[in-house]
């Protein structure tokens, strides 16, 4: 299973709620065409950095985390070529990268799988 996580702060300016609630449902609907078996947005409720003895206060940490889930790369890769090369996924895009700073955009496979490599 692949997981592709997209880190994010929403701009000042912008509904935190209806931009969440519209990027959930466009997102949704839009990657289940490209393998997506399951998406969601979370917000960052607290945290610490260091470990469970001696924590230290989370400062400047992204607010959201939207996760989706894919059975291979095929997906992830064909989803991302939607969105940059079509008109439909590119109006998604803008308006996605429009409404948010801060962003970093990770991919991980399950930890015991051998992600590039040939053994």
């Amino acid at each position: 299973m692949i997981r592709v996580v997209h880190l994010f702060d929403v701009k000042r300016g912008v509904s935190e709620e209806a931009f969440i609630e519209w990027l959930d449902a466009k997102l949704d609907v839009a990657s289940r065409q490209f393998g997506c078996v399951d998406r969601k947005t979370w917000a960052l409720l607290d945290g610490f950095a260091g470990s469970y003895a001696s924590p230290r206060q989370v400062k400047d940490r992204p607010r959201y985390v939207n996760e989706a889930y894919y059975r291979d790369m095929d997906g992830p890769n064909e989803f991302r070529e939607w969105l940059t090369k079509t008109p439909e996924g590119r109006e998604i895009h803008d308006h996605w990268f429009n409404s948010i700073e801060n962003h970093t955009v990770l991919r991980y496979v399950e930890g015991w799988a051998k992600a590039g490599t040939d053994e």
